[in-house]
């Protein structure tokens, strides 16, 4: 349910989460996003070093809101992102 001032109403588990847009890790060579959703493009570019693919992109994708589904599903996603960076870069120092 939305207000006029485009705050979202509470609604418990199904509340909505405001997003202006969530970030895919993309290639030309491939239909759909290789890696996603993802709230922040840092998260999304270390999706994009893990994948060590040269044609892979950042992609950013508007959306209205999200479901809570999704926003968790993508704050996991960067945190493994996140976590998959570091070990790579570990790597290469050594």
């Amino acid at each position: 349910m939305n207000f006029q001032n485009d705050a979202l109403a509470s609604t418990g588990s199904a509340c909505l989460k405001k997003a202006n847009e969530l970030f895919y890790v993309v290639h030309p060579k491939a239909p759909k996003p290789l890696l996603g959703p993802f709230l922040t493009a840092e998260d999304a570019e270390c999706g994009r070093v893990v994948m060590r693919s040269p044609g892979a992109a950042v992609e950013a994708r508007p959306v209205g809101a999200i479901d809570e589904f999704t926003y968790w599903h993508a704050i996991n996603n960067g945190q493994v992102m996140q976590a998959f960076a570091a070990v790579s870069a570990r790597e290469q120092l050594q």
